[in-house]
């Protein structure tokens, strides 16, 4: 099983950014607006989230190419009882 961890104060603005979207072979990320949206207002204040997980492979790229580390993949045995 694979985790994607994501520390959110640690990537202040995704939406320029976007290393670990771009980078990411099996498109795992999306970005989502943290706060409530206003009517006839655009979305602002925006945040990575892996919604794709069990596309992932444990590549390891997005963590590689986040240049704040905001990312961590970790790979997880899983135990066959």
């Amino acid at each position: 099983m694979i985790n994607i961890l994501f520390d959110d104060s640690k990537c202040h603005d995704p939406r320029d950014c976007r290393k670990c979207m771009d980078a990411c072979p099996e498109g795992v990320f999306m970005t989502y607006p943290r706060d409530k949206r206003e009517p006839g207002k655009a979305a602002g204040n925006w945040a990575i989230m892996p919604s794709f997980i069990k596309l992932c492979t444990g590549c390891r790229i997005c963590e590689d190419v986040c240049p704040t580390k905001a990312l961590t993949v970790s790979i997880v045995e899983e135990s066959v009882a």
